[in-house]
């Protein structure tokens, strides 16, 4: 069960390092306990597919393989290595799990074409620009029992839970299944998509579930409900009281009923320090880490890098510490750990 007061930090494993490995992240581990990180959460680990990639390395989102562990991350015990020095430690770990789409020379296609959604007899994606994936048909039934499988070979390697890409144009049906077969002590925390997106949907004809239906199903939900106002915040097109009403707003609608996490940055988004500075951002965390639900940071966060790792190349973080917004952080953590 989510108390509401934990501390996710997100981890891209090829960008965290030079040595860009499971071994590297399990070197700084103790350094995550002392900051208070209560839960890891690992973007997908597994092999990536080559056909129609992006990049030199390819996007982690383009999957040939739920079974498979990259080459370049390290091996299936190197993993097992690093979950368990997790557990040691006192913390849990996520897997981000990609079920709305595959690489288009992935296995699955290769052994259950059937799986698929197709468009006028031919696969395809749902997003035009999602060129390096084609798109799961999770409505079926056979789909649906496929994924909980993986789901369940993750689990017995140790792993806490799961992070769901794009979960909200998912079949809901399929998380029902799986919740039901993995049981309520698993963490279930979904990329509910920004309403944006939900628009850009809707005019092309496809649905999504409601932020409101997600819940009891979910223990957390992405905060994209707010997350384009603030953004325009941090540009000055916006005002804090404005972007605050929003939040509250918000908040009187689904706060009864699950939790929201407090993300400032993700892979998918700039960094918030490359908007403002020290100073500023100071108010900003101080307040909204206030907000109930657990507080996410994404890796390098703490040190105010303004650089976003490239989702298809090899490209570490800059690990120069902020002591400005190294001590920033750490304030909104005890604050947080005392809500």
């Amino acid at each position: 069960m989510m108390q509401g007061n934990e501390i996710i930090y997100q981890i891209f494993v090829r960008n965290y390092s030079e040595e860009g490995t499971f071994h590297a992240v399990q070197k700084d581990l103790p350094r995550l306990k002392e900051l208070g990180v209560d839960i890891i959460y690992l973007m997908p680990i597994h092999e990536i597919g080559v056909k129609n990639r992006k990049g030199t390395w390819g996007s982690p989102y383009a999957i040939k393989d739920y079974y498979s562990i990259s080459k370049d991350l390290g091996s299936k015990e190197d993993f097992v290595s690093l979950i368990n020095m997790i557990h040691t430690l006192g913390m849990k770990i996520i897997m981000d799990m990609v079920f709305n789409h595959t690489s288009p020379d992935s296995v699955v296609l290769e052994q259950h074409p059937e799986y698929y959604f197709y468009r006028d007899g031919k696969l395809g994606n749902r997003v035009g620009d999602w060129t390096d994936i084609i798109d799961l048909d999770t409505n079926r039934e056979d789909t649906q029992n496929y994924l909980v499988d993986v789901l369940k070979y993750w689990i017995s390697l140790g792993v806490d839970g799961f992070r769901f890409d794009v979960a909200s144009i998912i079949c809901f049906d399929f998380f029902k299944k799986a919740r039901k077969e993995l049981g309520k002590d698993k963490i279930f925390f979904a990329e509910s998509i920004d309403y944006d997106f939900v628009n850009y949907l809707q005019s092309m004809g496809y649905g999504s579930t409601p932020d409101i239906d997600m819940f009891p199903t979910f223990d957390l939900l992405y905060n994209y409900s707010w997350f384009r106002p603030f953004e325009r915040y941090l540009k000055n097109e916006m005002s804090y009281e404005d972007l605050k009403t929003i939040i509250e707003q918000d908040y009187k609608y689904i706060s009864d009923k699950g939790l929201r996490i407090i993300c400032f940055e993700n892979h998918d988004t700039e960094r918030v320090a490359s908007y403002v500075n020290e100073d500023e951002l100071k108010d900003i965390v101080l307040d909204l880490v206030k907000l109930k639900g657990p507080l996410f940071l994404y890796m390098g966060q703490e040190y105010g890098t303004n650089h976003r790792p490239n989702l298809f190349e090899k490209d570490p973080v800059d690990w120069k510490p902020n002591k400005k917004v190294l001590d920033l952080y750490q304030e909104a953590i005890k604050i947080k750990k005392h809500q």
